[in-house]
């Protein structure tokens, strides 16, 4: 049980999940690839607009995949340091090598200004992260791919359901990758998924996902056997948590109505304190998902804020240590000091509850607590 009043995360779960993870377990062996996951690859297909959707077990697992695909050893890919290290992980696993690009002082996303300035010969692909459920600029970004030959991996693990003017994001680039973790918009604990309208890219992607073998293949009875046929990994997600993402999906709509409306009333209360922190804002074209609604107060204050307000019980919390002044990060060559945006926002960055379930009641103590700090 947690020990805050009010969790940064809820998972937005109920008596439908419930039964959709009980008639999984009835039915089958909770084995990847069953009735579930093809219904929620059905489902994520239409409601995307995409061609293709493969669930896999994680976002992380996503990734790995759209590496595995559209990388080579001695790629270089131009990724913001301020994100997860499943980013960096999934490129350095292939043997390329990540190419951090500071960050948008407002959107906290990739600064396109940069990456131009680090394309070279050996540049194969750019890799965005929508933080927060907020977009990045995706029409630039799409215009350097295509100007440069190059590859757009999108990480929307914080973005199902986020749109840029009107398309959602992760169906935007060559590939798009998202998360089912218990902390996301649309949770089974675990899992992801991989998209794209590519039908060589999928094609790839099914081999690879489900061990280097052509057995979805033999599963759709286009071939009598299936057998071994290059280097692959199992990154399936498992029926049952099929399952529990399929009814979360059929949410989504519901789930993005509330975050919403919760944010906008969260931005109304905090509204007052705008001379001593710098609130959240839509930027780019963006219908946000409002994943993660965070704000920034100065450096000096930063640990004293979420201390506070931790006393208060309530589940604050800073975000992303930047990858390249992880130890990782000095291994590749990084130093404090690359990216100054990046550093910046890492140690001003708090991030406060945001989910469905949140109370009126609870955001005006929130905000209440926030005003006593100060």
């Amino acid at each position: 049980m947690s020990e805050f009043t009010i969790p940064l995360h809820k998972p937005f779960w109920g008596k439908e999940e419930e039964k959709a993870a009980v008639l999984a377990l009835r039915s089958g062996t909770g084995v990847g690839d069953l009735s579930y996951s093809e219904e929620l690859s059905k489902y994520l297909c239409k409601y995307l607009s995409v061609d293709f959707v493969l669930p896999t077990g994680s976002g992380t697992a996503a990734l790995e995949l759209a590496c595995a695909i559209l990388l080579k050893r001695g790629n270089e890919v131009i990724m913001p340091s301020f994100t997860f290290s499943s980013c960096a992980n999934a490129v350095l696993l292939v043997g390329a090598k990540p190419m951090f690009a500071d960050i948008d002082i407002n959107s906290y996303n990739i600064d396109v200004s940069e990456i131009e300035k680090k394309i070279t010969p050996r540049t194969r692909a750019i890799m965005v992260v929508h933080y927060a459920g907020m977009a990045c600029d995706m029409d630039k970004i799409m215009a350097i791919a295509r100007n440069n030959n190059l590859f757009v991996i999108e990480d929307a693990a914080h973005a199902l359901g986020s749109k840029y003017k009107g398309d959602f994001l992760g169906t935007i680039g060559d590939v798009g990758c998202f998360s089912f973790h218990g902390t996301k918009n649309a949770a089974s604990g675990e899992g992801g998924a991989f998209v794209t309208n590519d039908k060589k890219i999928f094609k790839m992607a099914e081999i690879i996902r489900e061990k280097g073998t052509n057995r979805s293949s033999f599963m759709r009875g286009e071939r009598k056997k299936y057998s071994w046929v290059r280097v692959g990994r199992s990154l399936i997600l498992s029926d049952i948590l099929s399952a529990i993402a399929l009814e979360q999906v059929k949410k989504l709509d519901k789930i993005t109505t509330l975050r919403r409306k919760n944010a906008n009333y969260f931005l109304k209360k905090l509204k007052r304190f705008s001379s001593k922190i710098i609130l959240p804002k839509e930027t780019f074209d963006t219908s946000s998902n409002w994943h993660i609604f965070s704000l920034r107060t100065p450096a000096v204050l930063r640990d004293k804020m979420i201390k506070g307000l931790r006393t208060y019980g309530i589940e604050a919390s800073f975000h992303y240590l930047p990858l390249h002044t992880s130890a990782m990060g000095n291994k590749l060559g990084y130093r404090k000091g690359d990216l100054p945006v990046t550093e910046e926002v890492s140690a001003s960055l708090i991030r406060l509850p945001m989910h469905p379930n949140l109370k009126k009641s609870e955001m005006d103590y929130i905000a209440e607590a926030i005003g006593k700090i100060l």
